[in-house]
């Protein structure tokens, strides 16, 4: 056992786990250190600093737009140095517009951005300093994820160190005005990112990164309503607690939910580590050994979080008092009661990277902010009816307890799939076809012809009938027999015939890679008759095509009708009878479909 660790240590995997985890643990101790020199200027500018780190975390989405998790996913499942550089400008391209746009507001609405945030005009010389340090975390994002899918383990650790560790607490021991310290912390945020990848930034690009930044867009778009949702279940709890019972309640609920971040901060190694590892091994399509290591991963996050929650619950008062001196008395009670909801948030920042690397659409984002609803209708309660001062705390933990729950489920799923997966034949393909016609109906005789052909080739087809594109109604009872029909056959890939409302309304509802094939007036929509009819069609199938994992076009004529990703999307036209092509569009949906890189010079 002892030379397994020895030998696992030694070898560059095992290195980098020690070194990623040491890095954490400093950069904890560096974020508790920032704390404590907070807390000796007195409660209130502990409780100011507190709202301020609550708002960064809930506002970098916003520009980050999803770039840290995509970045590190595809640039590790990247072989080509020109594509990983690519990919980084990419990011950039929408990274640093949107940082310049939120100093500017930070400028010009400093007054109300300061009394929605501090609740007082007084404050608005924190809201620039505020605004820079959100620019700093979200570029810190961009270094961080871009380093570690290169692999560049020590750069991206040193910048972790710095940004968390080293900037907040240098600025709080060399300044003793509260402005001042923000200001300086932005600016560290900001250089030290842009110092550790500027090397890359410094190699001429030879092609233009429109394809990766669109595909950055693609997997991160839909996830920033989560990344949002995530630094809201941080921060709503405070802006709440300050609106009923004012400014000391509300900083004791923010830095309960700073410790909540703390726990959660002991497990980034996993999730950190993990990500990279699941996205390579999917990629090369070892699932057997991917559901072991989640297996084990699992248990283990699950054992170390009860005992990191009952450690604090039986230390807290003596751990509060060490960490924030006499202050830590007047956060004692609420600290206990929200970190109860430690142990649901661990596990769901350990374990989430399996599904950020396992699901092309955003299973994190819709658990996030599914959790985030229950917080939003225990807020608006307590902002009704007159409770107690601790409310905000139980409704937090709530919350936390069913993204627990929703990410627990997932991850079995997961498993299960992966199961599933390695116990297959190697060329076998499950599948389901969207055709958006009766059961009985002969418009898309050729593409039931194509799904019949896959059948005989092998290809394990189930077919759905999207029978009404019109009715609400119908559309909501088709969803529900989609989702049934995917949980029952549990595919590889979902192939809808045709754009419009059902492109997008499979896009919506599948949690699969879905692959579209566009046929003509579902692009050119000038035959179409109805002004609104044919633009809102024409616009339901550019967004499908946007975030579709894979894009088959009838003719070249078609895809020239793309607003985006031409060249992503193949010609493989199957003819009248629907019997042309077929060998290369199956060979297409099983490469989308099990994360492999796929071929654009196929057969027109």
């Amino acid at each position: 056992m002892a030379g397994k660790i020895i030998g696992f240590l030694r070898s560059p995997q095992g290195r980098d786990s020690l070194l990623t985890t040491l890095t954490e643990g400093l950069s904890m101790l560096g974020m508790v250190l920032t704390y404590r020199l907070a807390a000796q200027a007195g409660k209130q500018d502990l409780d100011i600093y507190v709202i301020v780190r609550r708002t960064v975390s809930f506002a970098f989405p916003l520009i980050l737009m999803g770039a840290m998790v995509g970045l590190t996913r595809f640039v590790a499942m990247s072989g080509e140095p020109a594509r990983k550089r690519g990919y980084l400008r990419g990011a950039l391209a929408w990274v640093l517009p949107l940082s310049a746009l939120a100093m500017g507001v930070s400028v010009l609405l400093a007054r109300p951005l300061a009394w929605a945030i501090f609740g007082s005009h007084e404050s608005a010389p924190m809201v620039p300093p505020l605004a820079l340090m959100t620019v700093g975390i979200a570029l810190h994002g961009v270094a961080y994820g871009y380093l570690r899918g290169k692999p560049a383990t020590t750069a991206a650790n040193i910048i972790q160190l710095m940004v968390l560790a080293v900037a907040p607490c240098g600025a709080f021991l060399l300044w003793d005005d509260m402005v001042a310290v923000l200001w300086a912390t932005g600016i560290a945020w900001a250089a030290v990112p842009l110092l550790g990848i500027l090397p890359s930034l410094l190699v001429r690009a030879k092609e233009k990164m429109r394809s990766e930044r669109s595909e950055l867009l693609r997997y991160g778009l839909p996830r920033v309503p989560g990344d949002i949702a995530l630094g809201a279940l941080l921060t709503v709890p405070g802006y709440v607690a300050l609106r009923t019972h004012g400014l000391d309640v509300s900083g004791e609920v923010g830095f309960g939910a700073t410790l909540l971040n703390l726990a959660a901060a002991a497990f980034s190694p996993v999730a950190l580590l993990l990500l990279p590892a699941a996205a390579g091994r999917l990629a090369a399509g070892d699932h057997a050994g991917l559901e072991r290591s989640i297996g084990r991963m699992t248990w283990l996050v699950l054992a170390a979080s009860i005992a990191l929650v009952a450690g604090f619950e039986l230390l807290s008062k003596p751990l509060l008092r060490l960490y924030l001196g006499p202050t830590g008395e007047a956060y004692l009670p609420m600290a206990r009661i929200i970190f109860i909801g430690a142990l649901p948030f661990a596990f769901f920042n350990g374990m989430r990277s399996v599904l950020d690397a396992y699901f092309h659409t955003p299973r994190n984002g819709v658990n996030l902010v599914k959790a985030f609803g229950v917080l939003l209708v225990g807020s608006a309660f307590h902002l009704m009816v007159p409770t107690p001062w601790y409310t905000m705390g139980v409704v937090t933990v709530l919350a936390m307890c069913f993204l627990g729950w929703f990410t627990w489920q997932d991850v079995r799923y997961v498993r299960s799939e992966l199961l599933r997966l390695g116990t297959r034949t190697q060329n076998h393909l499950g599948l389901v076809a969207v055709i958006p016609d009766l059961e009985a109906g002969g418009t898309y005789r050729a593409s039931k012809a194509q799904a019949a052909a896959f059948s005989r080739a092998g290809c394990e087809v189930a077919l759905f009938h999207l029978e009404s594109r019109t009715s609400v109604g119908g559309l909501l009872a088709s969803r529900r027999r989609l989702r049934k029909l995917l949980r029952e056959r549990r595919p590889d890939v979902v192939h809808v015939h045709f754009g419009s409302v059902a492109a997008l309304f499979t896009i919506l509802v599948s949690p699969l890679p879905v692959v579209i094939t566009f046929l003509g007036d579902d692009l050119d929509r000038r035959a179409v008759p109805g002004f609104v009819r044919a633009r809102a069609g024409g616009l339901f199938s550019q967004v499908a095509a946007f975030f579709a994992s894979g894009i088959i076009c009838e003719n070249e004529e078609v895809r020239e009708r793309l607003w985006w990703r031409q060249g992503d999307a193949v010609v493989l036209p199957y003819g009248p009878d629907g019997t042309r092509h077929n060998t290369e569009t199956l060979a297409f949906l099983g490469r989308v479909a099990l994360h492999r890189p796929t071929e654009q010079n196929l057969p027109a």
